[in-house]
């Protein structure tokens, strides 16, 4: 069952008792309904109803209020961690000033009920943080659990990490690069843990294995050493009928400490026989079943963050993207430092310090109607991804990458790396698909400086707009996009030459 009922605060509220698919419905649009309240009271229904239908991931429940049934009070795990609360009555007094209290504040601070589907981990964890302000939480304190990969967990994170939200090493970037920027601080170091190198899990198995053959089946034992003769062997050596006797002199060893220490314990290996004082320590990770030495773990620490004031503002903003996301990529700078790095390489060209070419590679994004597009952070990243070697930005709707031709390797009569480079930009729209909404098109076109030193500022100012005709485009909802096929180093050999 799923209904919309109103409640007596005159908010709209989706009542269901069963999984559905509710971002995928076109019967009950976002809009509809202001409150969730699952009435299911089982555990584990519940928890697989929560599994898509959340303030987080789903794209119609985003930072909505939302209620179980109150029998499930204190049973849902760290799923407690996204319910607001637990009621038998949407109408009770403390469900309605709850729903107010969300809503309201989420109107005060700017808060968007409104998002897109989340396509990378990257975004889901902004939606995640956003999530936490909606909801006053920004003390995000990992605790002990014996279940979790990494053993210390933040509870509403691991939730999300079992439903395969994200990987380990998204995460720790994530967090390291939200401290580096200042929008979280760390107000308590928790604790160091070593993780797998692999896979980044904490459940690792420690063994003492033999240095020469690498296995584990090794014995203990003491050294014996004799103060009257200096004899230093193991102490089976001094076995004698019961008796401990040196068996370089052949005194009998009475008392510990004044006719004998034991000093040491050495190792002897039960396959390959080789005695050694110091066993090598390896580990075996419990979950990719990887082994390796124990230096070879990879120090974590862990530590309780809080949500800075600037943080709260700059996580909020719809811009959040192409701050954060941008951040793992090396090559991204900001676009008045890129306008200043075009400048800089037109006027080297220009001066003969460069002898190749420099050209610029824009994307954009059309939407149904023809009319560009703000440049979703995937496609950004994707940009950054595909262009390693390049530096990329993003103003007026464009994304940017700047390239310098400086070996030429003729093919016919074009450029091998120019052909290379316009391949690149047809690969990268292709790419991006996955990211557009139907009836988008996804388009590049490439410029090439020409002209002497007083052509700069027209260069400069032609980066600023789109062609009307790309030099090719894709739109993932047609089979034969209307524009030419992706290039090749074949196809392009016939073209006539690039000016």
């Amino acid at each position: 069952m799923i209904t919309i009922q109103n409640n007596d605060g005159d908010r709209r509220v989706l009542v269901l008792d069963s999984p559905f698919a509710l971002d995928e419905s076109p019967d009950f649009p976002e809009y509809l309904f202001d409150v969730i309240f699952v009435t299911n009271p089982s555990v584990g229904e519940t928890q697989t109803i929560l599994n898509s239908i959340n303030p987080v991931t789903s794209t119609k429940c985003c930072y909505k209020p939302i209620f179980v049934a109150k029998a499930l009070e204190g049973k849902m795990g760290n799923y407690a961690e996204i319910i607001d609360g637990y009621a038998d009555d949407i109408n009770s007094m403390d469900v309605l000033t709850a729903i107010e209290n969300i809503i309201n504040y989420n109107t005060l601070i700017g808060l968007s009920a409104t998002e897109d589907p989340i396509l990378s981990s990257n975004q889901f964890f902004i939606r995640l943080t956003r999530y936490l302000i909606s909801r006053k939480k920004t003390i995000l304190e990992p605790r002990l659990d014996v279940s979790a990969s990494t053993g210390y967990v933040i509870p509403i994170f691991d939730l999300f990490y079992r439903q395969g939200a994200y990987e380990l090493s998204d995460y720790f970037v994530f967090m390291q690069s939200m401290t580096e920027k200042g929008l979280f601080r760390i107000s308590k170091f928790v604790n160091k843990v070593y993780l797998c190198p692999d896979c980044l899990h904490s459940h690792l198995l420690y063994v003492q294995t033999c240095p020469k053959c690498g296995q584990s089946s090794i014995q203990t034992e003491e050294v014996i050493h004799h103060f009257r003769c200096a004899n230093v062997t193991p102490e089976h050596t001094y076995n004698f009928g019961g008796q401990l006797r040196c068996p370089k002199c052949h005194k009998v060893l009475q008392h510990i400490g004044m006719d004998y220490d034991r000093p040491a314990i050495i190792y002897t290996c039960n396959i390959c026989g080789n005695t050694f004082i110091e066993p090598q320590t390896k580990t075996l990770c419990t979950s990719c079943h990887g082994a390796f030495d124990a230096d070879q773990l990879i120090p974590q620490d862990f530590n309780i963050y809080e949500i800075t004031s600037e943080g709260k503002q700059s996580i909020i903003s719809p811009n959040i993207g192409f701050t954060i996301y941008t951040e793992f990529y090396d090559n991204y700078i900001e676009f008045n430092r890129f306008l200043s790095r075009i400048r800089l390489l037109a006027e080297q060209k220009f001066s003969g310090n460069i002898t190749g070419d420099l050209l610029v590679g824009k994307i954009w994004v059309l939407d149904a109607e023809g009319l560009t597009m703000s440049i979703r952070p995937e496609i950004i990243e994707l940009v950054c991804q595909y262009f390693p070697n390049n530096k990329v930005s993003v103003a007026n709707n464009i994304s940017y990458v700047g390239s310098v031709v400086r070996n030429y390797k003729n093919v016919g009569d074009t450029e091998e790396d120019i052909i290379n480079f316009q391949v690149m930009l047809s690969e990268t729209i292709r790419a991006a698909g996955h990211v557009l909404k139907s009836g988008e098109r996804i388009c590049y076109s490439y410029m090439k400086l020409q002209g002497n030193q007083s052509t700069i500022d027209d260069f400069v100012k032609e980066m600023e707009f789109i062609s009307p005709m790309p030099d090719d485009s894709y739109c993932p909802d047609q089979d034969n996009p209307a524009s030419k096929p992706a290039a090749t180093s074949s196809s392009l050999q016939d073209e006539p030459e690039i000016e």
